[in-house]
């Protein structure tokens, strides 16, 4: 893990809102997460997690209706070398004109070029910076071949999707590392709610592991450090066995989930991980509108005495403790999701002056 990390409680987001404008949506990050900014997603400007990422994959077609991969083309297997040759250029001969190829472009990352624009104008200057990527998992069980086929049971496919997010991460990093001296890069990996279900029944443990690996150790190379978040429930102890240095759970509607990997967690804390709580409602419209900053911090509080009975260190908990929205804002009204923030903002600073 690329040098020691400890949030002590501040906050930072998950990516998206649900706003158009990308200016006032910029701004609101800025104002309620200062110390943590992340660049926004905006989904109602069709910017799907599960398109963001894909220029440059061999093979793949955007613009016919239904995204996938065409493996029958005569001339994939050249694109596939030519791949090789540009993650061969930027990984062994550290080619930033080969890395240039895979930037995000600005029509699928407006957030990223606006808080570009923005921090440095804003006088701010933040402990870390945000960045995201939809985890290999995710995106390889969500794209299909022209077969209607998972990409994830295409070794071929699956192979340049993981080394493809890993080259769109080392891009963010050094955009972003204008920004601040240090670095955080998430990967979404919604995907994994499905692991271990009859759907996935051929799908490994160790596959997943080492494909979060490969990617984890893209960004770490870049100096940053990588992150997962993973909303509702997972098998947690998958990722804690993982090369992360931040776990991000939805610590409102699943904490029983992490509950139950005490010792997992505490050698994941041990080793320097941080421990992301996503104590703010999102997934339920209802609980983001009626919440208070005095409920959530009874969870927190809850959930500190359950792992400490567990084993775990209060003190480590506290001290790597990173607070979040349960998962991104996207689909809820602007006027909640700016409560959401609002909510974070003041949760983050309530906590760090009990703790202080």
């Amino acid at each position: 893990m690329p040098g020691s990390f400890e949030p002590r409680l501040l906050a930072t987001t998950l990516g998206s809102l649900p706003h158009r404008d990308v200016t006032r949506a910029t701004e609101l990050i800025l104002e309620y997460t200062p110390e943590i900014p992340a660049w926004v997603q905006l989904p109602k400007r069709g910017e799907s997690m599960l398109r963001q990422f894909n220029d440059g994959l061999p093979g793949y077609i955007a613009g016919d209706g239904r995204p996938h991969f065409d493996t029958a083309r005569s001339d994939f297997e050249e694109a596939l070398a030519d791949f090789y040759t540009l993650y061969l250029g930027v990984t062994e001969d550290l080619d930033e004109e080969a890395l240039a190829v895979f930037a995000l472009p600005a029509e699928q990352a407006r957030g990223l070029y606006e808080l570009e624009r923005l921090l440095p104008e804003s006088g701010i200057v933040p402990v870390a910076v945000k960045g995201q990527v939809t985890g290999p998992f995710t995106l390889a069980t969500n794209l299909t071949d022209q077969d209607f086929r998972a990409a994830y049971y295409d070794e071929r496919l699956r192979d340049v999707i993981v080394k493809m997010i890993g080259l769109k991460a080392r891009w963010q990093v050094r955009r972003l590392r204008r920004l601040a001296s240090r670095v955080l890069i998430f990967m979404d990996e919604p995907g994994l709610l499905g692991f271990g279900s009859a759907q996935y029944i051929s799908i490994s443990r160790e596959d997943i592991v080492r494909d979060l690996d490969e990617v984890a150790a893209a960004i770490h190379e870049e100096g940053a450090l990588v992150g997962v978040h993973c909303e509702e429930n997972t098998d947690w102890s998958l990722l804690m066995a993982c090369d992360l240095d931040i776990l991000d759970f939805d610590a409102y509607g699943h904490l029983q989930s992490v509950l139950l990997y005490p010792a997992d967690l505490a050698a994941f804390l041990a080793r320097g991980g941080s421990l992301g709580w996503g104590l703010v409602p999102t997934l339920d419209r209802e609980a983001a509108a009626a919440e208070t900053v005095e409920g959530l911090s009874a969870r927190f509080e809850q959930g500190l005495d359950e792992l400490e009975r567990r084993g775990v260190s209060r003190d480590l908990l506290l001290r790597r403790a990173l607070l979040t929205p349960s998962c991104g804002a996207g689909t809820l009204t602007e006027e909640l999701a700016e409560r959401v923030l609002q909510l974070l903002s003041e949760l983050s600073s309530s906590l760090r002056a009990r703790y202080a």
